[in-house]
């Protein structure tokens, strides 16, 4: 049946009555209206380019405001209703307008129509629509085309190697767009997809809208919406919006009551904690990855570092020397009467802020330790490959003396503490297993604000010889590749095989082996 024989239905009966805070989303998603005032939306020249091109900007012609969320996260527990109040925002909107175009997306077309298609599919039928009459679905491209002409298009979102920027959308123009689970898929996924809505937007929603949803994550998802490194809340940039939701925001009271008995029944405290409440500081455990001992219910902790440093005491710095997708340090202190070691931050040296160097973020740490007012002295230690002279040193510098250098030789006090050469990649993994399951007494802590070296921990996968999978990324806008994970962990794994080195000896069958360097050769009044 061609699609001009398609009728508009006589009449129709939509019962659509969201939950609270399903009516906050919903706000942040309809066309050419402000979610503040309720306004409608105009453009208003701001200036001129370098080519005297006029330049405008969306802003609300009742209340002035340019804060216009156009991509809006819905993120939380599972069955909250984000999926339910998207697909309802797609059709609706492909019934209200004539000869628009949304899209649907997900990591993968399978996962696609086994979940959010179905869902789709069933508001039409609720509603009365009947396929081959009002709408029709052709398998074989992906689309849904209503009588008037407006479609809905399945997209699959998935990384593929052999197109990085996904010249696959190609000049696509579409109108507006959900991507479900957005947590599976790249930011750069998302953003290109962003940059294709532009089908008749300025006759109907006025700015591009896009929907992304996701149970709670610990990826880009969380960082650019949620919570920032330091885990404090996220201010969302201009146009971007976060919506939270939890399963009791779902206004179908009896799939509430069974789904929260359902995963009130997982063991799993994380799992429950993400699934049923939300939590974005949850992590679960990942039985493929290196750390799999790892335990975030167990390990982390929030707030550690305020509850635990102390500046009069010897205050460890761990360094890895990759500039790419950063340089990276950890700070810890050990309790070695109680056997308890704490990871108390993470220092990154950003590519954009020009930190991804020895000096700098030496510099930068400088400053962090004076604004906490260490005075217990500090321990640089790390990967030992950061002994080796670069061609642009002199003999003698290398990156350990730079830091020491910066530091000075005042309050801080310096040390350099090193391993002579890296110990066996899988037996070191192995052996932080152990730790984390209290080997000899040990108990490992945590701060929350560690995001990068959590990643670490949960996503570094471990190859059959037990080592680390060190498989490469490549950064869209750089082309830089780069090892996406493991820069943090290693800091974890110098840290222990060092500082713990009577149980690694004992762990390592009693024999040093020559991995550890003694501390009684001084040079440069620095301890080596």
């Amino acid at each position: 049946m061609a699609v001009n024989r398609l009728k508009p239905p006589r009449s129709l009966r939509i019962d659509f009555r969201p939950s609270l805070r399903q009516y906050e989303l919903w706000k942040l998603l309809q066309p050419d209206s402000c979610p503040h005032c309720g306004g409608q939306i105009g453009q208003v020249l701001v200036g001129h380019d370098s080519q005297n091109n006029p330049q405008y900007e969306p802003r609300c012609r009742s209340c002035g405001s340019r804060n216009l969320p156009q991509m809006i996260l819905g993120g939380g527990a599972a069955g909250g209703g984000k999926s339910y109040i998207g697909s309802v925002w797609l059709v609706s909107s492909c019934l209200r307008f004539e000869n628009i175009r949304a899209v649907v997306a997900r990591k993968t077309l399978k996962s696609l129509k086994e979940s959010t298609w179905n869902t789709i599919k069933s508001i039409l039928k609720d509603w009365g629509l009947k396929e081959e009459r009002h709408y029709k679905i052709n398998n074989l491209e992906g689309t849904l085309t209503f009588w008037n002409d407006s479609v809905i298009i399945m997209k699959e979102m998935a990384d593929i190697p052999s197109d990085p920027n996904f010249e696959r959308f190609g000049s696509s123009e579409y109108t507006i767009a959900m991507v479900d689970e957005v947590s599976e898929i790249s930011e750069r996924a998302v953003e290109v997809l962003f940059s294709r809505l532009r089908w008749r937007t300025h006759e109907t929603f006025k700015t591009p809208r896009m929907l992304l949803t996701t149970n709670p994550t610990i990826n880009w998802v969380r960082s650019r919406f949620v919570q920032d490194e330091n885990g404090d809340k996220v201010v969302c940039r201009e146009g971007e919006a976060y919506v939270p939701f939890s399963v009791f925001d779902n206004p179908d009271i009896a799939f509430r009551q069974v789904y929260e008995a359902s995963l009130n029944k997982i063991r799993d405290q994380a799992t429950k904690e993400r699934l049923l409440y939300g939590n974005w500081d949850f992590v679960e455990a990942n039985d493929m990855a290196v750390y799999n001992r790892f335990d975030g219910t167990k390990h982390l902790v929030t707030g550690l570092k305020e509850q635990v440093y102390d500046p009069t005491k010897p205050l460890i710095t761990v360094w890895d020397f990759n500039v790419a997708p950063q340089m990276s340090v950890l700070t810890a202190q050990i309790d070695y009467d109680n056997r308890t070691v704490y990871i108390l931050e993470e220092i990154l040296g950003k590519p954009e802020e020009k930190e991804n160097n020895t000096p700098a973020l030496a510099r930068k740490v400088r400053l962090k330790l004076y604004r906490d007012k260490h005075i217990g002295g500090v321990d640089v230690t790390g990967d030992p490959a950061g002994l080796q002279r670069s061609t642009a040193n002199e003999d003698g510098i290398n990156n350990y003396t730079i830091i020491a250098d910066i530091f000075g030789k005042g309050v801080l006090r310096p040390r350099i503490k090193l391993l002579r050469k890296q110990p066996p990649q899988a037996a070191r993994c192995e052996f932080v297993n152990e730790v984390f399951d209290g080997y000899s007494g040990w108990e490992i802590r945590i701060d929350i604000k560690c995001r990068k070296l959590t990643q670490d921990l949960v996503y570094q996968l471990r190859n059959e010889d037990g080592t680390k999978s060190k498989r490469k990324t490549t950064d869209p806008k750089s082309g830089v590749k780069y090892e996406r994970y493991g820069h943090l962990s290693d800091c974890l794994d110098y840290l222990l095989c060092y500082y713990l080195r009577e149980s690694w000896h004992k762990y390592r069958n009693g024999s040093e082996n020559g991995y550890v360097v003694s501390t009684s050769v001084i040079q440069e009044g620095f301890s080596y």
